[in-house]
């Protein structure tokens, strides 16, 4: 599909015999870091850096390996203390990169982390803008990093595999998109299955950043909410949201029914949140699928001045553009008109 949800079990990209020659060499080298794209549905060696002798200038070699717009994995040596030997893998997910480039190398992370040898690996780094590879940056971001997002790739692969067999659970069930697990709540469950059962008209799903659970936020206690409700619970946030809501709305003088799955997503909000939510966009689909709810429509939403009646009214029925016409002056040349290209004006 086109928001590449049909990667979500994962791309089956592997790195072939000649990238794994290549990752030795560098494992045995003194490089400080090499670059990896995909093209064609393969991974691709694109460029490594030279040895400066100073971290900090590491770091800025890799930040002009980087392009605007390209997706790309960054493999470098760990720079802390007790790290020796360790490598980085750091997913640059531009804000600018195409959804599907995005969802395809979200889905490919676990066959290259397992092709480079996850032994040899002490985190995942996930960034959207080069300003976020520097040494500094980096250290402040290992720093936050807390007991369990220090677990070893081997303890996380266990975590993830064991979770990933869970099919259903008391208190919810479980899917795995890519390499990463969803654990849906019981409140998120039962908040998805009163929109269903018109019991409610919304359901305002976040989730738990430590254990990619989807959570109910229940800060809207009215059942049917208005447009305005929503609104004031997501701008009170500078996190992510994913909002399910039975919009109903009069449109020519007849009582309508969407069901909308909005993605709210400001522009402040951590770059690795916006980085988790948006990989985990198509699973909540899947979720939501799973029980048999169908959307009629899909939007995303990063202000909330966008998240208004008028907002999604225009969503669910854009308005033609309307043509224009000019009064055409007399022409004062003598003899026969010549034919010109007519243009278009539409109004705007």
């Amino acid at each position: 599909t086109g928001d590449g949800s049909s990667k979500m079990h994962g791309s089956g990209i592997k790195a072939d015999d000649g990238l794994k020659e290549k990752f030795k060499e560098m494992k045995l080298g003194s490089i400080p870091f090499f670059k990896v794209e995909i093209k064609n549905e393969n991974f691709v060696f694109k460029t490594s850096g030279q040895k400066t002798g100073s971290k900090e200038d590491d770091f800025k070699q890799m930040q002009q390996a980087l392009e605007d717009k390209v997706a790309c994995y960054i493999f470098f040596r760990d720079p802390t203390p007790n790290n020796d030997g360790k490598w980085v893998l750091s997913q640059y997910m531009p804000d600018s990169a195409r959804v599907n480039s995005k969802m395809l190398y979200a889905s490919s992370r676990a066959a290259i982390k397992n092709d480079f040898g996850s032994s040899s690996l002490s985190e995942d780094y996930f960034i959207s803008d080069k300003d976020e590879l520097t040494l500094q940056a980096f250290l402040k971001s290992r720093a936050k990093m807390d007991k369990n997002e220090l677990m070893t790739f081997q303890e996380q692969a266990k975590d993830e595999a064991t979770r990933g067999e869970i099919l259903a659970m008391s208190d919810g069930f479980a899917l795995t998109v890519a390499d990463v697990p969803i654990t849906v709540s019981k409140e998120a469950n039962a908040a998805l299955s009163s929109v269903k059962a018109k019991i409610s008209n919304k359901a305002i799903l976040l989730l738990n950043s430590k254990t990619q659970e989807l959570l109910h936020d229940s800060k809207v206690t009215v059942k049917n909410a208005a447009m305005e409700d929503i609104q004031k619970v997501c701008m009170a946030q500078k996190e992510p949201r994913y909002v399910l809501h039975r919009y109903s709305h009069k449109f020519e003088g007849k009582t309508k029914d969407a069901m909308l799955f909005i993605y709210y997503c400001p522009d402040d909000a951590n770059p690795r949140q916006k980085m988790m939510y948006s990989t985990c966009k198509s699973m909540v689909l899947s979720v939501i699928e799973k029980l048999e709810i169908t959307v009629t429509n899909k939007y995303e939403a990063s202000t909330s001045q966008e998240l208004t009646d008028r907002v999604v009214m225009d969503e669910l029925y854009p308005k033609k553009a309307e043509k224009v016409s000019f009064a055409k002056p007399k022409s004062k040349a003598k003899g026969k008109r010549r034919l010109i290209s007519k243009k278009k004006f539409s109004a705007v």
